[in-house]
């Protein structure tokens, strides 16, 4: 599988006759094949994780489908562009030409997709982490730790092949814990950061804590965007 790092939170993934594209908002894309079928995700509408340019796609591309977040509803622009238009909510499967998507509920806002793709399975968290911050109230942190532990444990039994998840430089000496315990409670052979806000150093403090001993080896490291990755899956 081809995984392309287009920026943030922001990957292409290419495999077979498909190309799944999660969380575009800026960076360059690259060209794809006009003959595949070509589904763009968005998980929420905060400015990092959508932009209605996405929707000028379809302009190129015949075979271009979206498939966002409920919460994004009425940013498309022609009645062409509705139409290849699926808005999702948490918690429920969809079952589109060729992939299965299910959604679990964000700790933020809008959705986590787990998309099944051929014989292949790839996870996108958009902002469904572990959002602990010290300037919140300890029943607020504790909330959003079983909040969070609890979508995550719905992940137990899918091997999943590729995973996209924030690894937040912003959350200071918490900002692994959403990983670690991903990492520790699913069956993930390979994991790709994001959400880095362009700290990039954040991998190597991830490599040197201990805690990430048992999985380091499979988390990927992202240090630019345009990066191209071959995975073998």
């Amino acid at each position: 599988m081809k995984v392309t790092y287009l920026e943030h939170s922001g990957f292409a993934a290419e495999y077979k006759e498909y190309v799944l594209i999660f969380d575009w908002y800026r960076g360059s894309l690259p060209e794809f094949d006009q003959q595949k079928k070509i589904y763009v995700f968005a998980s929420h509408s905060h400015y990092d994780h959508f932009n209605k340019k996405i929707f000028g796609w379809s302009e190129q591309y015949p075979d271009v489908r979206y498939i966002l977040s409920v919460d994004i509803a009425g940013k498309e622009q022609s009645e062409e562009q509705s139409e290849r238009t699926v808005y999702v909510t948490a918690n429920k499967k969809y079952d589109f030409d060729g992939i299965k998507v299910q959604t679990l509920h964000s700790t933020d806002e809008g959705v986590a997709f787990i998309v099944y793709m051929e014989d292949k399975v790839i996870y996108h968290a958009g902002d469904l982490n572990w959002w602990h911050w010290e300037e919140e109230t300890e029943s607020y942190n504790e909330q959003m730790r079983q909040d969070y532990q609890r979508e995550i444990d719905k992940l137990k039994d899918i091997v999943i092949d590729i995973a996209f998840v924030p690894l937040d430089p912003r959350q200071e000496n918490q900002y692994a814990w959403g990983m670690d315990y991903f990492m520790k409670h699913t069956h993930t052979k390979y994991v790709f950061p994001m959400h880095m806000w362009g700290d990039y150093e954040v991998y190597d403090r991830l490599m040197e804590n201990p805690e990430a001993e048992l999985y380091k080896e499979r988390v990927i490291e992202v240090k630019e965007p345009g990066q191209v990755f071959e995975v073998n899956v």
